[in-house]
């Protein structure tokens, strides 16, 4: 069994389990996650070495083996230099030999450590598919981007604590340090959201898109390829809005939309339409019971409708004149919401659509 108390930086470096969780790997994440809290004392540690793996997922053609070795034999050459200048200049007296034999000792010290160091960083970096490079936005402000290039997921910690899921084939760019009025990232591809709540809105830039939110979970899919870009909100609430022509600053209206839980906004690249649905899989924000089960023994409709309207956090609109009088006797548990919807309305012959992000059903015969 790992002796976690005694890690140092170099042991978690050296820790498969914790370089797969960094890069969005393995299956311990929750062991990493609440590590800091059973052994809060290694912190700094664990920090650190986080760090060293991610500025050590280097992109191969960046920083390639020959130069690493290149540059760590100059390193050494230069200290050895330093060392026979200095033992030059020192004076042959026995009082002064002791001194000159530590200053050499240190600096072989050093060239030991910096070899350490930079086979180190390429045992690491070889390991490493995502990649980070250095890029710019419009503004011309320097931008990290991180490049998913494995078939798993990426985990990316930004600098506010937020987190992001990146899909492979994806990348994002994003600042080292956010400042400003508002933090702002730009995203190809496809990424879960995990924003830290904070007075400055946090933008997500996908093409012609712009997502705005201050602290929640969504997911944003923009590939170059697709037609289409969606973001898909799980919890909390996002607005989704086109980017303002670079030519009309001052143009205060936005034509956007506002998302809650369980919604979705798809935006069509070609007519360059923003429109509101569901997701494909609504999720219940509140929990019924344990099982989350749904016991009616001749229940009115419009109550078991409106249930299903807190659960899932989605409007339902319907005449309740219309189904004043329609009882239902059901169990529903492990259903999906849309598998519930439509057991509903075969029960009480109606239908349902969405429309603008809420559910809309209908009974047939009435108007």
């Amino acid at each position: 069994m790992k002796s976690y108390e005694s890690y140092t930086v170099e042991d978690f470096i050296q820790d498969d389990d914790f370089r797969d969780w960094v890069q969005g790997r393995g299956n311990r994440g929750l062991f990493w996650r609440s590590f800091l809290q059973k052994y809060p004392e290694k912190r700094l540690a664990f920090q650190q070495a986080e760090l060293f793996i991610r500025a050590a997922a280097v992109p191969p053609e960046t920083l390639s083996e020959a130069e690493i070795r290149k540059e760590t034999e100059k390193f050494i050459e230069n200290a050895f230099t330093y060392s026979v200048h200095r033992q030059h200049r020192v004076s042959p007296d026995l009082s002064n030999r002791r001194p000159a034999y530590f200053v050499r000792w240190g600096l072989r010290v050093a060239a030991s450590l910096a070899v350490v160091a930079g086979l180190l960083w390429y045992m690491v970096a070889t390991k490493a598919n995502p990649s980070h490079a250095v890029a710019s936005d419009n503004g011309g402000n320097q931008l990290v981007e991180t490049r998913n290039d494995t078939r798993q997921l990426l985990r990316v910690v930004l600098n506010d604590s937020s987190e992001v899921l990146l899909s492979p084939q994806s990348r994002l760019r994003y600042p080292s340090q956010f400042s400003g009025n508002a933090r702002v990232v730009y995203l190809q591809g496809e990424g879960s959201f995990s924003v830290r709540r904070q007075s400055q809105p946090f933008m997500v830039y996908t093409g012609e898109m712009v997502t705005k939110v201050l602290g929640t979970q969504f997911v944003v899919k923009a590939f170059d390829l697709d037609k289409k870009i969606t973001v898909q909100v799980l919890s909390g609430k996002v607005s989704v809005y086109k980017k303002k022509p670079e030519h009309v600053p001052d143009n205060k209206e936005v034509n956007g939309l506002i998302l809650n839980v369980n919604q979705a906004a798809i935006f069509e690249k070609n007519e360059g339409n923003l429109t509101k649905t569901l997701v494909a899989d609504p999720a219940p924000i509140q929990k019924k019971s344990r099982d989350n089960s749904f016991v009616y023994d001749e229940v009115p409709l419009p109550r078991i409708l409106r249930e299903l309207e807190n659960t899932y956090g989605i409007p339902i609109q319907f005449d309740e004149q219309n189904f004043e009088t329609c009882k239902i006797t059901a169990i529903l548990s492990s259903e999906s919401l849309y598998q519930k919807l439509d057991l509903l309305c075969k029960a009480s012959s109606a239908s349902y659509e969405i429309t603008d992000g809420q559910i809309v059903i209908s009974r047939k015969g009435y108007r």
